[in-house]
This record gives C-alpha cells, sequence and structure tokens, in this order.
C-alpha cells in the first residue's frame, strides 16, 4: 500500500457493498480465512473494475481469436468442511491439535479434487484447446494458457481489447463468465480474464529524516532483543514482489547502517517480475530494506511476480506454501476489494487457505487512503471500502499510525494516522465478503459500527510520512511512510517473537520445516494468538493501545479500533507474553 512512498497498493471494500456483502458472506460461509492484497509502494497501485475506477476505456475491438491468453481456474475444496474444523483447531493455542500444520501435498489429498477428477480435468482442458501452465499440490487452482476464441467458447464471455488512460492496450470480459456444466464438480470459478494495469501514481520523495534501524528498535522495543543476540538468525521472511529491484539498494542500506546479515535472495515466479519502473523498484527496497532493520540475521526470500493486470496473489502463495521456505510472508501490495470479481476473490483465498493449514502467517499492508480505500483507483470515491487481500480473515492486517518519541528516542505516543487533505491514512472499516471470524474477540471489537463483518486492520505501526522510515532507493537516503512500511516491520518483528519463543524452550515454536512431517510446527497464523493476548491479563503490556486520531472516518479508541486494530506492538513484550500464553495452555 504506498503512502507517499509506498508501493502496495489498492484496497477497498465500504459501506456501500454492505448489502451486497451480506449476500456474499451467505454464499461464501462465515469464512474462518481470507483473501489477498496487491501493491504500491508509493501510494497507490493496482487495476481497476469499470465500476471502481475513476473514468472506464471505451469499449474497442473483440480480441483476436488467436490471441493468448492467461488465466486461472479455481478449484472446488470438497472437504471444505473438515478444513473449516482444522483451521479453527491447529491455529487456537488451546486446542490440542494447535501447531499440527500440514503440508500443501496433505492439504491437496485431504481437502482438494480427487487426483482422478483432477486428471480428466486437464484431459478436458486439453482437448478444447487449453494449456496447464501451473498446477499446486495443494489443489486450489490450474493456472492456464489458451487463446482467445477457446477461451470465449468455453466460458461464454467475449473479451474484447481495451486501451487505458495512458495508452496501454489490455483485455477484458463482457459478462459474467460461466462454468460448463461437464466442469462444474470441479471448477468454482474463473480468475484472471482482466489483464488492466494498475493505474501510476507519482511517487513523492523526500529527504532521509525518518526512522533508522537505531530508532526502531527504541520506539517499539526491539533493542533487549537484540541486546540478546536474537536478531532472526535460522528465520527465514518471505517478501512477495511485482516488480525487480536493485540490489545495490538493500547492500547500501545494510551497510550505511552496520547491519550485515545475508542478502535478500530472489525467488522468481511465473517467470519472475517485469516491471521496471522506479516507482515499484521503490515499494521492493521498502519491503526488503525495513524488514532487513528488524531482522536482519534472517533471510529474506524476494518472491518475484510479473504484474498483470488484477494481480492476484494467489499463485504466489502457492508457490510460497509448497516450497515451505519460509511460514511468515510480507505482502505490501493490494488493492480496493471492489475492483475484485468474485472469482478472483476466490482464488485467492483458496491459497490464504492452504497458507494457514500450513502454518504459515501473512501480514498484509491495510492500505493507505483511509476508510475510502477505492480513493486510490478514484479521488471522487466517496464510498466507505477496504483493501484486498488485507481484508481476509485468513491474514493479519496492519494498519498505520504517526509515532512520537521521546528526546532519548523512545515511546512517547501514536496517532490514527490521518490526513484529510490529502486523502491518506490507515486503511481499515468492515469487509464485504467474509463474516468476523469467531477468534476476533477483543476489547473493542464489537461496537457501534459493527454489522458481523470481518473489521480490520488487526494490528498497527507508524506509517505517517511526516514520522516515516528511512531507507536508501536510486543510491540515495530517503523518507518513505505508509502501510506499505508497517507490514514488513510487522512480519519481520514476528520472526523474532518466534525466535525468542524458541530460545525459551517453548514447544510447537519451532521453523516451518518441523510442521512438515505432521508433527510440531511454528507459530502458525498468529490473528487468532494476538487477540487472545490481547483480551486476556498478561505480564507485560504487548499492544499500545492507540486511543487518538482516526483513518478519516472511523475514530481510535480504547482496546480495538477500525484505525489501528489493537495497537502497535512493544515487540519484547509481546515476546514475553507469547511464551507465558503458550505456557499457560500446555505448549
Amino acid at each position: 500500500m504506498g503512502s507517499v512512498v509506498r508501493a502496495t497498493g489498492i484496497a477497498g471494500r465500504g459501506t456501500a457493498a454492505i448489502g451486497l456483502g451480506a449476500a456474499v458472506i451467505g454464499l461464501l460461509g462465515p469464512g474462518h480465512l481470507g483473501l489477498g492484497h496487491l501493491g504500491l509502494g508509493a501510494i497507490a497501485r493496482g487495476r481497476t473494475a469499470p465500476h471502481a475506477r475513476a473514468t472506464a476505456a471505451p469499449l474497442a475491438r473483440p480480441t483476436p481469436s488467436r490471441t493468448p491468453i492467461n488465466f486461472s481456474l479455481v478449484l472446488r475444496l470438497p472437504g471444505r468442511a473438515r478444513l473449516d474444523r482444522f483451521l479453527s483447531e491447529v491455529n487456537d493455542p488451546r486446542s490440542a491439535r494447535y501447531g499440527r500444520f500440514i503440508d500443501a501435498r496433505t492439504f491437496g489429498r485431504r481437502y482438494g479434487v480427487p487426483a482422478g477428477a483432477l486428471h480428466a480435468l486437464t484431459e478436458r482442458l486439453g482437448l478444447a484447446g487449453a494449456t496447464v501452465v501451473g498446477r499446486y499440490p495443494q489443489r486450489t487452482a490450474l493456472d492456464l494458457r489458451a487463446p482467445a476464441g477457446v477461451v470465449d467458447r468455453m466460458f461464454s464471455v467475449q473479451l474484447r481489447d481495451y486501451v487505458d488512460q495512458l495508452g496501454r492496450p489490455y483485455h477484458a470480459p463482457t459478462g459474467r463468465p460461466v462454468i460448463p456444466r461437464d466442469l462444474g464438480g470441479v471448477v468454482s470459478a474463473v480468475a484472471g480474464l482482466d489483464s488492466e494495469l494498475p493505474p501510476r501514481s507519482p511517487a513523492h520523495l523526500v529527504p532521509a529524516g525518518g526512522l533508522t534501524p537505531v530508532d526502531t528498535g527504541r520506539a517499539y522495543d526491539l533493542a533487549p532483543l537484540a541486546r540478546a543476540g536474537i536478531q532472526g538468525q535460522g528465520q527465514r521472511l518471505a517478501v512477495i514482489s511485482y516488480a525487480t529491484h536493485n540490489p545495490a539498494d538493500p547492500a547500501a542500506f545494510s551497510q550505511r547502517f552496520g547491519l550485515g546479515g545475508p542478502a535478500p535472495q530472489r525467488v522468481p515466479v511465473q517467470g519472475g517480475a517485469t516491471d521496471t519502473s522506479a516507482r515499484n523498484q521503490l515499494e521492493a527496497d521498502l519491503d526488503l530494506e525495513i524488514a532487513h532493520s528488524v531482522a536482519p540475521a534472517a533471510q529474506i526470500l524476494n518472491y518475484e511476480a510479473p504484474l498483470a493486470g488484477n494481480v492476484l496473489v494467489g499463485p504466489v502463495l502457492d508457490t510460497i506454501v509448497a516450497q515451505h521456505r519460509a511460514d511468515v510472508v510480507s505482502i505490501s501490495w493490494g488493492q480496493c476489494e471492489r475492483s475484485y470479481r468474485p472469482g478472483e476473490i476466490q482464488r485467492d483465498n483458496q491459497s490464504i487457505l492452504a497458507a494457514d493449514a500450513a502454518g504459515v502467517s501473512v501480514f498484509v499492508a491495510s492500505g493507505d487512503q483511509g476508510a475510502y480505500d477505492c480513493q486510490a483507483l478514484n479521488p471522487s470515491d466517496q464510498h466507505l471500502s477496504v483493501d484486498w487481500p488485507g481484508a481476509s480473515p485468513g491474514v493479519i492486517d496492519v494498519g498505520g499510525t504517526s509515532l512520537s518519541v521521546a528526546q532519548d528516542g523512545s515511546y512517547a505516543g501514536e496517532d490514527g494516522w490521518e490526513g484529510v487533505l490529502s486523502q491518506r491514512g490507515s486503511g481499515g472499516g468492515l469487509d464485504a465478503f467474509f463474516a468476523r471470524p469467531s477468534w476476533q474477540v477483543a476489547p473493542g471489537v464489537q461496537n457501534r459500527f459493527s454489522n458481523g463483518a470481518r473489521q480490520v486492520p488487526d494490528v498497527s505501526a507508524d506509517a505517517d510520512l511526516t514520522t516515516g522510515w528511512t531507507i536508501v532507493h536510486a543510491g540515495q537516503l530517503i523518507e518513505v511512510g505508509g502501510t506499505s512500511a508497517s507490514a514488513p516491520f510487522w512480519a519481520a518483528s514476528m520472526l523474532l517473537v518466534r525466535q525468542y519463543a524458541q530460545r525459551q524452550g517453548v514447544p510447537g515454536s519451532g521453523s516451518a520445516r518441523g510442521a512438515l512431517g505432521g508433527g510440531a510446527g511454528g507459530l502458525g497464523f498468529v490473528d487468532p494468538l494476538l487477540y487472545q493476548i490481547a483480551s486476556t491479563p498478561q505480564p507485560v503490556p504487548a499492544f499500545h493501545d492507540v486511543t487518538v486520531g482516526g483513518n478519516r472516518y472511523y475514530p481510535a479508541g480504547a482496546g480495538w479500533d477500525f484505525a489501528t486494530g489493537l495497537g502497535s506492538p512493544d515487540v519484547y513484550n509481546l515476546a514475553r507474553d507469547v511464551v507465558s500464553y503458550l505456557r499457560a495452555h500446555g505448549h
């Protein structure tokens, strides 16, 4: 989500969508888990659906029948009821099954389409003229390529070519895709038929003057962990990027602040990122450098994918879960939720379900337009809206604050981040697709705005550009802000929390690799744990309760609120409370 120099993208759902939301909640179920999120870095990026963009491109010609089209088929999960029960237990520290995660292959076997039916589907698709270009052991989706004419006939649509306001060509379907009857028992939706690229917003760069790694350690209480030698050794963090980055920038950042540690490792997905724009490279620099500043000894795996159309995080998440090299993920890319088609929401959601089952925590930026996320696409849009995939119940949605520090650099206070004139602020509000999960319980959660829908954000940290973060971009020290900064900060902080728990000998806090055999693994999807810690007495306060400010509509207040969630972390205290809580529940 960007912010003034952010690069994570677009978010959004709003009160205008509440009516639809109730209907969709009924269709998708109360939903244990959630969705996905696009990246913007410097304020906002992402694709626009006609009903969410400022001005729609005029209809052009039908897409030539031989034009190759990339898209996904969302596969049904026939074991969904059993999956929901499993997920509710595996992430509940009070359950005997807590931490007994499963790998991608086991997920597919237990909850996915039977192998024989999947084989028959691929044969049927081949006979129709479609080629499978990506498949995943968790059996959440198939990625395909087919000529436009085949797509038109198979799904009863007509693909048409358009040109956006920047002169960039794209294609999109007229009408809603219809799943052929003979595929309906295996396939639930089509995703990715719209290739419109996100709008470009200028990055507003300012000279350096924000938080340095030392400042962050003092303000958010990372310093005691660093003094104890806890800096992410042996931990891995996956960062999802849709743009390339210059390795010289993270290297210069590390050298400038004497961090050391391993350099980020590039992991290409679907051929890797192709976006070389300075604005989106800024997002990559921001994510990688802030994560490195928090956990300098951790290995950061930068999963780079091409930016095309309404970016789906599903294929990248499926790759991360299948490889299982990391069980903490940071995503700073997102988009106004109303710009997504239902099939795209399903595509991302099933990938998040599989990630949760594998013990993977996904931290997502909540957006930078406050309660009006769709203003990233259309500045005149006044509908309350949230960001996708941050609104998913299966991710930890990270909002933004304005941080104040004392003269010695220690924590002095925070406000909910909002800029009325700049149309900037912490993303947050009520989701349109998913009900509030059963574990989202804490003081303040049930309030005058609640309507039964998923509420975001979950947590927060500094995102205001005026109190922002120092990074290196294009060889220069600059200051950045946005929830694209608070998300990697939280993700990297969780690595330190887990490492501390491991040092304390808490069972169930091991690495991701420990989960693959079905035994005790890492901390898993930590959102339920965070809410339990926030709602029960703890030895030390884990969260800074932000009670002033807001997000351009919702006010901050005591306990959880729509601007800052549970609040920002005292990371050392959070680590100690996690250990205390797990021990109290027999772990």
